[in-house]
């Protein structure tokens, strides 16, 4: 059975080369590695997304949540969860459609229900680490570009920042014992930071 690392951060975060960073670092080891992409990148999820965003639908936390769930099915059921050593996801569970709602925002016991939800997609299993990005403002527009999602919403930003930071803290997490770390890019060379913060905790990491 696979070991599951995912990679976290709102939008303008370097989730994807940081991504690419932790695969080639399990290739390099002889391990079976292959990377996925959070629900947005599936069919139903870009359209769940533009729904959510431009048409601004109010949904509950668990609602969201589900409907990121119903859409992750059809990535996480691509994988054979047997064949490989490693799957590194970049996003998952903890993220949402526009970020209206977090992890950090939900009750005990809808939190709970939903992780179970989502252990069934991956044949009961749980994230062996995740690691969340975050980065400063104007460092995270221009990586975004076009596709920023918080374009003079500054202090939204922050906000959803340190909602991420909070995911940490959630009981759920205490209860399951997913092991949740944080990195700050700070306007860093991706390379840079994943040398200096990442790889020493990988290698920390007990090995299959």
């Amino acid at each position: 059975m696979a070991l599951l690392y995912t990679i976290n951060g709102i939008s303008g975060a370097p989730r994807q080369e940081i991504t690419n960073y932790i695969m080639e670092f399990f290739k390099k080891k002889g391990r079976k590695v292959t990377g996925i992409a959070d629900p947005k990148g599936s069919n139903y999820g870009q359209l769940a997304n533009k729904i959510v965003l431009h048409h601004h639908i109010a949904l509950s936390a668990f609602t969201e949540a589900l409907l990121y769930l119903t859409c992750s099915k059809e990535i996480f059921d691509q994988v054979d969860w047997n064949h490989y050593d490693i799957v590194v996801c970049k996003g998952s569970f903890l993220e949402t459609f526009g970020y209206p709602n977090q992890l950090a925002d939900w009750e005990l016991e809808e939190a709970r229900k939903f992780f179970f939800l989502f252990a069934k997609h991956i044949k009961h299993t749980y994230p062996f680490l995740s690691i969340i990005l975050t980065e400063d403002y104007i460092a995270a527009e221009k990586r975004a570009g076009k596709k920023f999602e918080y374009k003079g919403k500054q202090e939204k930003y922050l906000i959803d920042s340190n909602r991420f930071l909070r995911i940490k803290e959630h009981p759920i997490i205490q209860e399951i014992g997913i092991k949740l770390v944080n990195v700050e890019v700070k306007n860093g060379d991706p390379w840079k930071v994943f040398q200096e913060k990442i790889e020493p905790i990988l290698h920390a990491q007990p090995m299959l």
